[in-house]
């Protein structure tokens, strides 16, 4: 049926539409979102020019990350070493690079100076928190950006397992003051379960500390912070195991029967066949 002119949508409220569908994307899916809306869309460069603000703001919200040419390493994609609109930092291979955010691929490479005065501190919170990142994020990324005298850390650990139909992503940012020994920090973690249906969990938790240490010993100093984000982390972690199992061994429990009144478990099957039988006489 043709849908009269006045009731069509305008252009820009179809891409006002599509891209609040691409923001709420879960991990490791946006690709499979944005080919189905593309379709919907049925205009492709419409689509992609009105789409492209909201693939940038997607990959660097979501720490999506990228491989440099001739580097063994992965930098994160963040507003926090973004330096112009698709320009961003590696700190640690002091390189700038430009992204692609349609691809997902870096396109262009260039040196980098670093701001001298913070690097070194920089420079020791980054090798301090790479250990802790590969000894508990199977395939963890850590970015560490310095800036105005603070520092911040980005880490983002996905799981993609769409045979098993779940995807899940975890990520976590700390400010760190070296001056004043604070930190701040927030943890997200996002979990998509379709299996018959279309379950997700988004959570997340912020944190405040203050570390009493040594400003000359810069590897003293990251080693403080790094135990602290552990500690953190972990306290987030074991409380969403806690907070899970009560939900599956009370909450869950007490929102219906065990069973039905009759004590006896429901034979769906059996039901249908009824049902397709009854119809069958009818006729």
């Amino acid at each position: 049926m043709d849908i009269p002119p006045e009731e069509q949508l305008s252009l820009e409220e179809k891409i006002k539409i599509v891209t609040g569908f691409l923001l709420d994307s879960p991990p490791g899916e946006v690709d499979d979102v944005f080919n189905d809306l593309r379709i919907l869309m049925n205009d492709d460069a419409a689509f992609q020019a009105g789409i492209l603000s909201a693939l940038e703001e997607y990959n660097t919200e979501q720490f999506i990350t990228a491989a440099l040419p001739g580097h063994d390493h992965q930098v994160i994609v963040s507003r926090y070493g973004q330096l112009e609109p698709d320009f961003f930092i590696d700190p640690r291979s002091h390189l700038t690079f430009k992204f692609d955010h349609l691809r997902q691929r870096v396109i262009e490479v260039k040196p980098h100076e670093l701001d001298e005065e913070s690097e070194p501190i920089r420079g020791a919170i980054d090798s301090a928190i790479q250990e802790f990142v590969s000894d508990h994020y199977p395939t963890g990324v850590v970015t560490v950006y310095a800036k105005d005298q603070k520092v911040t850390i980005a880490i983002v650990n996905n799981k993609y397992n769409p045979e098993n139909l779940w995807n899940g992503r975890w990520r976590s940012v700390w400010h760190i003051s070296p001056e004043s020994g604070e930190i701040k920090g927030s943890i997200k973690v996002n979990v998509h379960y379709f299996e018959d249906g279309n379950v997700q969990l988004n959570c997340n938790k912020d944190f405040e500390a203050i570390i009493t240490t040594s400003l000359d010993d810069h590897n003293l100093a990251a080693a403080a912070y790094v135990k602290q984000i552990s500690k953190s982390e972990h306290e987030f972690q074991t409380s969403l195991i806690e907070a899970y199992s009560e939900l599956a061994d009370n909450t869950f429990k007490s929102l219906r029967r065990a069973l039905p009144m009759t004590r006896h478990k429901l034979d769906w099957d059996k039901i249908m066949n009824y049902k397709i039988k009854e119809e069958l006489l009818k006729k």
